[in-house]
């Protein structure tokens, strides 16, 4: 009996999402490694995100029937368009301030998610998530006290953008299914490179083998093998489980530059991040125990 046989789907979909957690997790490491300017630093990544991903379709077998009208399509592209922008802010948020600051205002995502849910599909909000929301955003107003100059500020507002990007991007998957994600995260990472690419200053030398290795690294850790992980390990597992799992990566990305770089946030920033972690995956948890709940009793 093969491995993958041997262990449950419910298993193999915990493992897939915990290690998707711990890749996207690394972002801010990578940020804080490469000293590198913030738009070269993006083209780049993004372009080998892109060439990782094309290949990853090439190998499933996807490019030989890919059809850019059926895989994407004019919503494809407005979602790609969407993923690009937040995949700049992401980048140029963790260079302007502290990875905690960043992953506390990344915390409220499924709350944007749910906002831009009512707003676009007239999704209901029930009033406990309201109130996990209100006190995610206490957390966060907390942390943003603690910024201490404008790179912090702009760093913040950046994050508040990304934030609301990749909840949007959410939320389009959601109302447009059709879409071939991993397509469409392909031309979000080429629609990302050839801007940044366009706008890094002319002078800058071609990175060598060390930042490049390490820019590899950066993309396969950061965009697709961790998307993908993530796609795949969430189709064994209840959406509130995943995303519950998922909410790890903010408390190991300020770990990582802690014990590689010795960056410790701010009183403000750690305790505005613990107020929105407890708010986020306390609402997380509970709606997991009512599904469970819920299916017990069908």
């Amino acid at each position: 009996m093969s491995l993958i046989n041997a262990i449950s789907r419910h298993t193999l979909g915990l493992i897939m999402v915990c290690l998707s957690a711990i890749l996207w997790s690394s972002a801010g490491f990578f940020v804080r490694m490469l000293d590198m300017n913030t738009w070269a630093m993006v083209a780049w990544r993004s372009l080998f995100a892109f060439l990782s991903l094309i290949l990853l379709l090439a190998w499933g077998g996807y490019l030989r029937r890919f059809s850019f009208r059926h895989d994407v399509g004019l919503t494809g592209l407005i979602t790609a368009a969407v993923m690009a922008i937040s995949m700049f802010c992401y980048v140029a948020a963790l260079k302007l301030t502290s990875v905690a600051g960043v992953m506390t205002v990344y915390a409220t995502i499924p709350f944007f998610a749910m906002g831009l849910g009512w707003l676009i599909q007239s999704k209901k909000i029930t009033k406990r998530a309201l109130i996990s929301a209100a006190v995610s955003l206490v957390g966060v107003v907390v942390m943003a006290a603690s910024s201490s100059g404008m790179g912090d500020m702009a760093g913040n507002a950046l994050a508040l953008i990304m934030t609301a990007g990749f909840a949007a991007s959410i939320v389009m998957s959601g109302k447009w299914p059709e879409m071939n994600l991993p397509a469409v995260t392909a031309l979000a990472c080429a629609l990302c490179g050839a801007f940044c690419f366009a706008m890094m200053p002319q002078d800058l030398p071609v990175p060598d083998v060390h930042d490049t290795l390490w820019l590899i690294a950066f993309a396969l850790s950061t965009q697709s093998m961790s998307y993908l992980l993530f796609m795949a390990g969430s189709r064994y597992l209840d959406p509130a489980e995943a995303s519950l799992i998922a909410q790890a990566d903010i408390v190991l990305g300020p770990m990582w530059v802690w014990v590689f770089f010795s960056e410790l946030p701010a009183r403000n920033t750690l305790l505005g991040g613990a107020i929105t972690f407890v708010a986020v995956t306390g609402y997380l948890a509970g709606e997991y125990y009512l599904k469970r709940k819920s299916t017990r009793k069908n």
